[in-house]
């Protein structure tokens, strides 16, 4: 069996806190980003597959190749652009400020 040693030093009172103040806070700032991550994924999806479809649809109607799909697609991006623009905006509000780490 091995000796093992005691740690050289323990963790004051105020390094504890401190440190259970840093994972109470990475724990919200994950929360944080996978809230965002479900929230954008509906988004994008809807913004991106409703134009790409719906100009599919109407090419088939009225008997214009890709033109629409063409048109579907650039909505699609501009749609895209504005979808992370307001989650950015949104998010950039909700930050979460990590305390350094006690020594």
């Amino acid at each position: 069996m091995k000796k093992t040693k005691a740690p050289i030093t323990t963790l004051s009172p105020k390094q504890t806190a401190t440190n259970e103040t840093v994972r109470a806070r990475k724990n919200e700032a994950r929360i944080l980003f996978f809230g965002a991550v479900i929230d954008m994924t509906w988004q994008m999806a809807v913004v991106v597959l409703v134009p790409i479809l719906g100009g599919f649809e109407l090419d088939k109607v009225f008997h214009t190749s890709p033109v629409l799909i063409i048109v579907g697609f650039i909505l699609a991006m501009v749609g895209t652009y504005m979808v992370i623009k307001h989650a950015l905006d949104v998010y950039n509000e909700r930050t979460v400020s990590m305390p350094k780490e006690g020594k």
